[in-house]
């Protein structure tokens, strides 16, 4: 139609300056298309080949709902980049808790000229949940854009795996295996001896898991004293039976508390303290900080220690007692607290270092002759014998040696912490029949 309304007629001559202004917006479009990396489809009737319809990059599949299932079930809706582990299901701010923040990543490029991409391969995996990878937007782009140089098939599918073992071990952990996780750090010396939660956690999968409201801290590192101070002794060990008098005893007695797992860095008398306020009646795993590999972990593959007892070649009214399991203690140390007539039993472990312990079952193989050796001692000394102990011991020990001591049947102990400032062995507390929960009689040499 012309402006007036009026239809057009095509000469000749209108019909060549038509088909030259199409060629012209054909070859206009197809020019723009090339600057901008796509491909695009001609006008019906078009007739050029600058780009055919073989050439247009072939439209993705989206990816089948049941695979997407199975991929998020493998990963737990958490991103599988290694160190990442966000959640990706629900968003704080907003507060859409059902928000899907996940994206997909393929190992194996879903096309042959992707990152990492395979002319054979990448048809073939395009939709294998093996070949997939739920991860956060970040860890997204790091992999197929800004660092793609750095993620190899290998390593993309060595995260996969690392993440996918970790949630089928711990979602196959028993309901009954929850246990409450008792956190005790204090000063040593000059230094802050704090127990990381993140560290503890892991350590206790798979035989055990920390239950959500079952964390209970009884750390003391905000006290100002050093374990030189006179005052630190008494009150350390007040505020420890103060705390746990208000986080653990009431709830073990109503038996909200069944199992605990104990986590304890802090001076060896202390813990001899925390171990027998927990005693040997309470479920307790007491684990070990290993120094090489460093974590809470056991390890399964270590030789067991092997124990020896020794009894002294005089039986004086002193009777002293070596735990000898992180290093030997010289006698000449305890007669110089003693004197030179003290009767010294000895409970040593072959080739005693400070990371000998790496096994709960070394730790019970402990108790039973530290159990042993104390009926022993009364049996020899006497029923109103009181014994000395010199530990050397690693902190699992030292809480396993508090929970073994039995008040009604065994002797009261004298427990000793080595001090340098203070030149050698000094007293720190005396367990006795007579201790309660409220308060023990403490000594200072």
């Amino acid at each position: 139609m012309g402006i007036d309304g009026s239809p057009i007629r095509f000469d000749a001559l209108s019909r060549e300056a038509w088909d030259c202004w199409g060629a012209m917006s054909i070859l206009k479009q197809s020019a723009l298309a090339d600057a901008e990396g796509q491909s695009n489809e001609l006008p019906v009737g078009a007739t050029h080949t600058t780009k055919t319809a073989r050439d247009k990059k072939p439209s993705r599949k989206p990816i089948p709902n049941k695979v997407q299932n199975a991929l998020w079930g493998r990963a737990a809706g958490r991103c599988q980049y290694t160190g990442c582990n966000k959640l990706l299901i629900g968003e704080q701010i907003s507060g859409a808790r059902n928000a899907n923040k996940s994206y997909i990543a393929h190992i194996v490029g879903d096309s042959p000229d992707g990152p990492r991409g395979d002319a054979i391969l990448s048809p073939k995996l395009a939709h294998n949940p093996d070949n997939l990878m739920l991860v956060c937007d970040e860890h997204h782009r790091v992999i197929d854009r800004e660092m793609v140089d750095a993620h190899s098939i290998d390593v993309l599918r060595e995260m996969k795996r690392r993440h996918e073992d970790r949630i089928r071990i711990v979602s196959g952990i028993d309901e009954d295996l929850g246990s409450h996780v008792i956190r005790y750090a204090a000063k040593i010396g000059a230094n802050e001896s704090p127990v990381e939660k993140d560290a503890i956690k892991w350590s206790m999968i798979p035989e055990r898991y920390p239950l959500d409201d079952g964390w209970i801290d009884l750390d003391l590192v905000t006290l100002d004293f050093r374990d030189d101070d006179l005052s630190y002794w008494p009150i350390h060990v007040r505020n420890l039976r103060t705390v746990f008098g208000e986080k653990v005893r009431g709830r073990m007695e109503r038996q909200e508390i069944r199992r605990l797992t104990v986590f304890g860095l802090a001076p060896i008398p202390l813990l001899f303290e925390l171990g027998r306020l927990i005693s040997d009646i309470s479920t307790a795993d007491v684990r070990q900080l290993l120094r090489h590999p460093k974590g809470w972990k056991w390890d399964p593959s270590a030789a067991p220690i092997e124990y020896n007892l020794s009894r002294p070649d005089q039986t004086g009214s002193t009777v002293a007692l070596k735990l000898e399991v992180s290093a030997q203690v010289a006698d000449g140390r305890i007669r110089a607290v003693l004197g030179p007539q003290a009767g010294i039993w000895s409970i040593s472990a072959v080739g005693a270092h400070n990371d000998i312990v790496r096994r709960p079952e070394d730790i019970a193989a402990f108790a039973k002759l530290f159990r042993k050796t104390l009926d022993d001692i009364k049996l020899v000394h006497g029923e109103n014998t009181k014994v000395n102990v010199f530990p050397a011991v690693p902190v699992s020990i030292a809480v396993e040696a508090g929970r073994s001591w039995q008040p009604k049947a065994h002797p009261p102990l004298a427990v000793y912490d080595q001090n340098r400032k203070l030149n050698g062995f000094a007293l720190a507390y005396t367990l006795e029949h007579t201790s309660s929960h409220q308060g023990d009689r403490h000594e200072r040499a």
